[in-house]
């Protein structure tokens, strides 16, 4: 079973972490998120959403097969090609959602930053990575800055603290918080918006 769905709805690329329960990201799924992305650049989607399968995590962190140097290094260049498809996607003018239910740490957390927009389930939880733990190159020095500031990321990496999805929206790190009980209806009402909004910038931007 692979670690990673994929599926097209409605010109809506749908990026599922699928590592039962927590969706620990590996270096198997850098890679495939990689190629995925990169695959998209060639006939773009309207909307490009990644999210976690079950309930009880976006993303946890990352997983290890075990902590030697060799496959930490592995990890963090599959996390950097990941990270510049990313960038690559922006440049392009791709929008990206991160869809987050339950646990966003570590790395999970990262990859929430480097989307366009963020929307959560009210009962999320956001955890930014250990110091020493970060994995993607540019979330942690780029992106969380730009969306909290650089003194409130700092704080965050140094107390390891955990921010609920309210206060995680209120410091600028989501942009959207839905109700538990209408989180899926509401999330497909904002993403139908989102991907029309692009569609319509896109024709605007067409020469006649």
């Amino acid at each position: 079973m692979s670690d990673i769905h994929i599926r097209q709805h409605k010109d809506i690329l749908w990026l599922v972490l699928d590592r039962h329960p927590l969706n620990p990201l590996t270096t198997g799924m850098f890679d495939k998120l990689t190629a995925t992305m990169q695959k998209a650049l060639q006939r773009p989607p309207r909307l490009i959403v990644i999210t976690g399968m079950g309930e009880q995590a976006f993303c946890s962190g990352v997983d290890l097969p075990d902590d030697t140097e060799a496959h930490r290094l592995a990890l963090l260049d599959a996390a950097k090609n990941a990270s510049d498809a990313l960038e690559e996607l922006r440049q392009r003018g791709i929008s990206t959602v991160a869809l987050v239910k339950g646990l966003a740490y570590g790395a999970g957390c990262e990859l929430v930053s480097m989307c366009d927009t963020v929307i959560a389930r009210e009962d999320a939880l956001f955890r930014l990575p250990a110091v020493n733990a970060k994995v993607f190159p540019n979330a942690v020095s780029v992106y969380l800055p730009a969306a909290i500031g650089q003194a409130m990321t700092t704080r965050l990496l140094q107390s390891g603290e955990t921010l609920s999805a309210r206060e995680a929206f209120h410091l600028g790190l989501v942009h959207q918080v839905l109700s538990a009980r209408r989180f899926l209806p509401d999330a497909e009402e904002l993403l139908v918006m989102l991907a029309s909004v692009h569609t319509t910038s896109e024709q605007s931007t067409t020469p006649s």
